[in-house]
C-alpha cells in the first residue's frame, strides 16, 4: 500500500522527462525591480534606452504560447519574426501591455548553442491582437529552426506543431 504513492510520483517524473523538448526557444521576460530579489529577478542589459536593469526570471510568454510565425528580413541584414500567440499568450500579452506600460520586455532565443538576448522593447501601447514581434537580431539558422517548429503564416501545407 505504501509503494503505490511512490510509484505514482516516479511515474509522473518519468512522463515529464519524456516530454518533447523544443529545438529552439523564444521567451519574453518583463522588466523587474532589483528589489524583487535574486529568486524572482535576473540582471539584464537594456539597449533601448541603454542601461543595466533586471527582468523577471519566469517568462511572461514562451515558445509554448506560439501558434504560428511570420519571419522576414530586417533592414540591418538580420531577420525579424512576428509570433502569433495562442489564447493564453494573447491574454498574457494584453495584460502585461496594460499593467507594465513604460517598462521593457526582453526577448531571449535559445538553441543547442546557448541562449542570447535578442532585443528589448519598451511597452508603449496595449497589444490585444496576440502578435508580438522581434523586429531584428535573429539569425538565418534561428529562423530555419522556428520554421521547423511552427506553422508559417501565409504558407500552405500541414501544420508543424
Amino acid at each position: 500500500m505504501r509503494i503505490a504513492p511512490l510509484f505514482l510520483v516516479v511515474l509522473a517524473f518519468g512522463v515529464v522527462g519524456l516530454a518533447k523538448k523544443p529545438k529552439i526557444t523564444v521567451r519574453f521576460h518583463v522588466e523587474a525591480s532589483e528589489s524583487d530579489g535574486q529568486s524572482f529577478a535576473m540582471p539584464a542589459k537594456f539597449r533601448h534606452p541603454p542601461r543595466d536593469g533586471f527582468v523577471k526570471r519566469i517568462p511572461t510568454i514562451s515558445e509554448r504560447n506560439v501558434e504560428a510565425i511570420f519571419p522576414y528580413p530586417a533592414p540591418d541584414g538580420s531577420f525579424g519574426c512576428a509570433f502569433k500567440l495562442d489564447s493564453f499568450g494573447r491574454t498574457e500579452l494584453d495584460l502585461i501591455s496594460r499593467a507594465s506600460r513604460g517598462a521593457s520586455i526582453v526577448a531571449f532565443v535559445g538553441t543547442k548553442g546557448g541562449v542570447h538576448q535578442v532585443i528589448d522593447m519598451v511597452i508603449d501601447r496595449v497589444v490585444s491582437d496576440g502578435i508580438i514581434t522581434i523586429a531584428s537580431g535573429l539569425t538565418p539558422m534561428e529562423i530555419e529552426a522556428f520554421k521547423k517548429e511552427y506553422k508559417v503564416l501565409g504558407e500552405t501545407g500541414k501544420k508543424k506543431k
